[in-house]
């Protein structure tokens, strides 16, 4: 199972109101699961959520905003607010520009630095690999800054 060093502070999250809420059932941001997480997490369901008129991930506990697989979470929802996005035949390592932490901390040394360390450990051959075996990870999205090509 994959582990990656958390960027956003605990804290931060729970009190954000963005990840794991989706405009739509179907969404690109709604996480795909690694071939590896396919046995152990079965899918990923999308609820609808009526009193907020959108969908979430069945894995939210909306009443303290945790998620209730944290410690196992799927790849996907590790490397938020970082993405694979595909765009013209190419494919980026990416950041979700609608993350307030993001906005924030765009600027800041320790994001700079997390930033690089993420981008090299991705370029790793093995990482590619991993996205040449998963292409569902590779999404269009909106909203995104580019970071780096990847060579798939």
């Amino acid at each position: 199972m994959i582990k990656l060093k958390q960027l956003i502070p605990e804290d931060y999250c729970l009190s954000c109101k963005g990840c794991c809420r989706f405009s739509q059932e179907n969404s690109a941001w709604s996480p795909k699961l690694l071939e590896e997480e396919k046995n152990r997490l079965e899918k990923i369901r999308i609820l609808a959520d009526p009193q907020e008129g959108n969908f979430i991930c069945a894995f939210l506990n909306k009443r303290n905003n945790k998620c209730k697989i944290y410690h196992s979470r799927p790849f996907e929802c590790q490397l938020y607010p970082f993405v694979f996005n595909g765009v013209n035949n190419k494919v980026f390592l990416a950041m979700d520009l609608n993350c307030a932490f993001i906005k924030e901390n765009l600027k800041t040394p320790g994001f700079k630095d997390y930033t690089q360390s993420l981008t090299n450990l991705i370029k790793n051959p093995g990482f590619l690999n991993l996205l040449k075996d998963n292409p569902h990870l590779i999404q269009n999205y909106e909203g995104v800054l580019a970071l780096a090509v990847l060579d798939i």
